[in-house]
């Protein structure tokens, strides 16, 4: 392996890396999550405008989001069930750049995005660009999953010992 190689492979594989990813990921999502939490009204509207799920889909859609986005934040800040979750919050990430890509295509008036509720209102280019890092943090933390100041690392360590002291 080239030196070159080896450097981006140990910076990937960082612990500081996947504890970034991992903070910054999760708190984007709890961000999301909280401000969005007391708007439900707002934000079935500004799903059905994409006009991609079924009326009863997008209602459904647009009710769990906000829980979804504050469980998938909280767990990847602590580091719990890391592979899992961040897969679940790259599936999120992935179904909103389908979302944005769809409206551009179809030509939809779609500029304003309602990401983080009445808080930030964003121009839609900027959240394409937020999801696009946002995937890529997550599939950083799905390929590295670093047990650095995580619960899973804690968990792991303390099945570890009781192991050890069954031995």
């Amino acid at each position: 392996m080239s030196k070159i190689t080896t450097n981006i492979k140990n910076f990937l594989t960082h612990p500081y890396l996947t504890l970034f990813s991992r903070v910054a990921v999760g708190g984007v999502f709890l961000f999301a999550g909280i401000a969005k939490f007391n708007h439900t009204g707002a934000l079935i509207a500004d799903v059905f405008q994409y006009h991609i799920l079924s009326d009863t889909l997008a209602t459904a859609y647009a009710r769990a989001l906000p829980t979804v986005e504050i469980v998938l934040g909280v767990f990847l800040v602590l580091g719990i069930l890391q592979r899992v979750t961040a897969s679940l919050a790259g599936l999120l990430c992935l179904s909103f750049l389908i979302a944005k890509i769809l409206a551009y295509a179809w030509g939809l008036d779609v500029h304003i995005c309602s990401c983080f509720g009445p808080a930030v209102p964003l121009h839609a280019n900027y959240t394409l660009a937020l999801n696009f890092v946002m995937l890529a943090l997550v599939i950083q933390i799905i390929f590295h999953r670093g047990e650095f100041l995580s619960l899973d690392g804690l968990f792991s360590r303390i099945i570890k010992s009781k192991k050890s002291a069954k031995d």
